[in-house]
């Protein structure tokens, strides 16, 4: 006697709702955690790293002082005092040393280290150059230290953000669960309690973070004043007057460009007047340090920190935040997907379990948009631009070459095989890029991964137009490029910050640990026998002859090549570029390009309702290029982040409009080549002119950065766009009708 299977309980149900809304919120808490405790583990060493230079500087201009003179470093009589007082200037250094030109060390405050070459510890060490009046070299001078501060500050920061995380936590979890009671919220519902408990956790941490940061920004302060107070002291000791010195203005403010935390430094005299001074006095707490000479105090100096390096780092930590939750409600989001892929039946099965091993081989690739562009020039010291863009090239190139023959060996392998013999090679890939040792081993890498990443977009390509009909083809198309880009979005601003924090070639082995988890992934798609090709290959002849049609050739060579061509030469090689030349990290490269795929998502179903509706499909896709090419003009407001992030945000949006229309268009424009030779063959020669467009877009990019910079390139490319975009405009109507 069979049983019908019961459904759980309400209060089942309610549990299981509330483990994983607090499963979801307690890795997203830990994740902005743990970036949160590296950021301020950076900045704490950089402003002691930062803080050593003063001793370090005034050492360095004290011996060269004595070698001016004419006079051997080691007979500098003087240097055991001078050391002597710059170790007991600041009490985390725990050593100083001057060394030769061959690493002998001539003097220390370590009585046995004289005489012996120097051998680096495990404590961090700031060095200075010593060199002769004809800049040659002859030594350096180093000052050992100690974090033991920094580190005590980090494990009271750890424990602040452990009690939040859990208040944190428990408040996401209980909104999430309110959420899902509210009918439209409920596919958001945990994605938006993550976002509160992210907020939350961010605006309480804020002044533990300020109390952590603060106190290093201000003993340098202190060390920078006592190292002014020293010279000017020296100055006073000759009998002059704090007014009557000359150069003190020009000397204070060459000590804040040299240390850009310090707002203001000034000289007050035993009065209080102020003398001398140097920036903007901010509202912010003054640290004094006494001005004396001869044992007789004369007046003293004043610095305040500036407020930017903190606000600077809560934006950074801000934003990371964001990161965090838009990449976990796609994440969230896909994840249901893949539950209710269960529940499909026949063709909308399959379409719809594709999208998990696409995202996350995508995902793989994405990783690598963000810091792919530098880390190719690091290999090579000294590398132009063109070297640069090298590894997109041939990424792209093997792209487009492989995908027409692919396409049909995919057909013949099975599409499950197929998209996991991807996967797989993907992954070998990934990781072979992160042990490469130079830009040729790097360059092989990258094309082993082109072939992976064509064979991994063919078979899935193959699978959509297998399981979809003609009606419902642009929407499955829609789908199948919403999972790429749904992989656009989490994959730069993750690898980004992989790469800020473990490199690039850590970024490259999580990027294999995705691909890995795609091939994975491939297992849960039905098994499909292979089958001969449909219909006959088509030959380099027949591209010639579909580029005589004009449908097939207006598509591939004024829409689909210099989309392209933008896509890959602004956004994916000189959006890197162009932020690390105006100082910005990886992760906000990552954070561009996330924005750019972000609004790529949010216009793609309008475009996709749209032809639905009957607009026509080519005005969908001129118009797309037009609109994508309006964000270059934010570029000529000037520098910074925010021009740039401008700029694709337009790209994205003018590219959703348009991505999902092309295919379509070309199933409408050369329906008899497809029905004599199959989609593959057909698709394939189209991406392959499409792949062109990206492999092109690298080494157009740079051809324009010699002659007109990074952002005129990018404007460069923007205009070749925006002249095939009136040119679709224009042929459309006569393409349609040939």
């Amino acid at each position: 006697m069979s049983h019908a299977p019961q459904e759980p309980s309400p209060w089942l149900r309610w549990l299981r709702r509330a483990a994983v809304a607090a499963l979801v919120c307690a890795l997203g808490l830990a994740l902005c955690g743990w970036l949160s405790l590296l950021k301020l583990e950076r900045a704490l060493e950089a402003a002691a790293q930062a803080r050593m230079g003063v001793p370090a500087a005034a050492l360095r201009e004290g011996l060269q002082a004595t070698l001016a003179l004419g006079l051997p470093l080691e007979s500098a009589a003087a240097v055991p005092d001078l050391l002597a007082r710059e170790r007991r200037a600041d009490a985390a250094i725990t050593a100083l040393h001057v060394l030769d030109a061959g690493g002998r060390v001539l003097f220390s405050t370590e009585a046995q280290r004289l005489g012996q070459a120097w051998r680096a510890g495990a404590a961090p060490v700031r060095t200075e150059t010593l060199r002769t009046a004809f800049d040659l070299p002859v030594g350096q001078v180093l000052v050992v230290y100690g974090l033991a501060a920094e580190h005590q500050a980090l494990a009271g920061l750890r424990a602040q953000l452990l009690q939040v995380g859990l208040l944190a936590t428990l408040v996401g979890t209980l909104l999430s669960l309110v959420f899902s009671r509210l009918p439209r919220l409920q596919t958001w519902a945990v994605p938006a309690g993550l976002l509160a408990a992210l907020l939350l956790a961010y605006g309480l941490n804020q002044r533990a973070v300020q109390a952590t940061l603060m106190p290093a920004l201000e003993r340098k302060a202190e060390v920078v004043g006592a190292s002014v107070a020293q010279l000017v002291g020296k100055a006073l000791q000759h009998g002059m007057a704090l007014p009557e010195l000359v150069g003190v203005a020009d000397y204070l403010a060459a000590q804040r460009e040299q240390h850009p935390e310090l707002a203001w430094l000034g000289l007050r005299d035993a009065q209080g007047v102020l003398r001398f001074e140097s920036g903007s006095a901010l509202a912010q707490p003054a640290q004094a340090v006494a001005l004396s000479a001869s044992g007789q105090r004369l007046g003293q100096v004043e610095v305040r920190v500036s407020p930017e390096p903190l606000q600077r780092t809560l934006r950074e930590l801000l934003l990371d935040l964001a990161v965090v939750g838009v990449v976990a409600a796609f994440v969230v989001r896909e994840l249901q997907r893949a539950a209710l892929a269960r529940q499909a039946v026949g063709d909308g099965q399959v379409l719809a379990r594709l999208r998990l091993p696409l995202l996350l081989f995508m995902l793989g690739e994405e990783f690598t948009r963000a810091f792919l562009p530098g880390f190719a020039r690091s290999l090579g010291e000294g590398a132009s631009h063109w070297v640069a863009g090298l590894p997109i090239v041939v990424f792209m190139l093997m792209v487009a070459l492989g995908q027409p023959g692919l396409g049909r060996w995919s057909e013949r392998l099975g599409r499950r095989r197929a998209l996991a013999s991807g996967a797989a090679l993907g992954a070998l890939a990934l990781l072979g890029a992160a042990l490469a040792p130079s830009t040729a081993a790097l360059l092989l890498w990258r094309a082993l991964g082109g072939l992976a990443f064509a064979l991994v977009f063919v078979a899935g390509q193959g699978l959509v137009v297998a399981h979809s009909s003609a009606p419902e083809r642009t929407r499955a198309f829609a789908g199948f490029v919403s999972a790429i880009m749904v992989a656009g979005v989490c994959g730069p601003p993750l690898g980004g910050l992989a790469a800020d924090y473990l490199g690039p070639r850590g970024a490259f082995a999580l990027a294999a640990l995705w691909a890995l988890l795609a091939w994975l992934a491939c297992f849960g798609l039905p098994r499909e026998p292979g089958q001969a090709p449909a219909g006959a290959p088509l030959s380099l002849g027949d591209l010639g002859r579909l580029l005589r049609q004009a449908g097939f050739r207006g598509i591939s060579l004024a829409a689909a090549l210099p989309a392209k061509l933008l896509l890959a030469g602004g956004c994916f090689y000189l959006v890197p570029l162009l932020l690390a030349a105006q100082g910005e990290t990886a992760a906000a490269a990552g954070r561009a390009q996330m924005l750019y795929a972000l609004c790529l998502l949010a216009t793609l179903p309008l475009g996709t309702r749209a032809a639905e509706r009957g607009w026509p499909l080519g005005r969908l896709v001129g118009l797309g290029l037009l609109l994508s090419t309006a964000g270059a003009l934010a570029l000529l407001a000037g520098g910074g982040l925010w021009p740039v992030m401008a700029a694709m945000a337009v790209l994205g949006a003018g590219q959703g409009v348009s991505i999902a229309a092309q295919s379509s268009w070309l199933a409408q424009l050369c329906a008899a080549e497809l029905q004599a030779h199959g989609p593959g063959a057909v698709y394939g020669f189209y991406r392959l002119l499409e792949r062109l467009g990206n492999a092109l877009g690298p080494l157009v990019a740079a051809a324009l950065v010699g002659p007109w910079g990074l952002g005129g390139a990018y404007l460069g490319l923007a205009a070749l766009v925006l002249l095939a975009g009136a040119w679709v405009l224009a042929r459309a109507g006569r393409w349609e009708r040939a």
